[in-house]
């Protein structure tokens, strides 16, 4: 596989895995919001109030989750596959001698398959941010640059 490929399969994972995340949280809100029309008072007042609250409160949270999955998605988007990147930049597949990172949004560490025979090892790369350490570490470096994060180097061997 050629790291355009790669970097197809990169970005069609994080797609995934964003829409698996709106999806989960979309369930989430429809699942407490349909708890919360339901939920009848009974007897228990305070029960009653107490487990509203807490309805709220999973609802509130469930709509967080769901905006920050609709932000990374948006901001994925924004990823032309038709753009080479020469340095370390939003969009770029950086390889590196211990790992490959794809500069997009920051998931961590996602499991590719790289091979279409399924007994093959997976291979892996890390999802990071501009705003993450590494990322802006790596920020504007080119294919043969070397630097120094938390006391390691890393050679940059390819950027895309």
């Amino acid at each position: 596989m050629d790291y355009r490929q790669f970097k197809v399969v990169c970005l069609t994972l994080l797609n995934a895995q964003i829409e698996g995340k709106i999806s989960s949280a979309q369930q989430s809100i429809d699942f407490t919001e349909e708890s919360k029309t339901t939920a009848t008072k009974g007897s228990a007042g305070d029960k009653h109030e107490t487990g509203r609250a807490m309805m709220e409160r999973e609802l509130a949270l469930s709509k967080a989750q769901l905006n920050n999955a609709e932000f990374l998605q948006n901001e994925l988007s924004k990823i032309s596959l038709d753009h080479i990147c020469n340095k370390v930049e939003f969009g770029a597949l950086i390889i590196t001698k211990d790992a490959k990172y794809f500069l997009s949004v920051g998931v961590g560490k996602i499991l590719v398959n790289v091979e279409s025979d399924m007994s093959k090892d997976p291979d892996f790369f890390y999802a990071i941010s501009g705003g993450s350490p590494i990322g802006k570490a790596m920020q504007n470096a080119v294919k043969g640059d070397s630097l120094l994060f938390q006391g390691r180097k890393i050679d940059i061997l390819h950027v895309e």
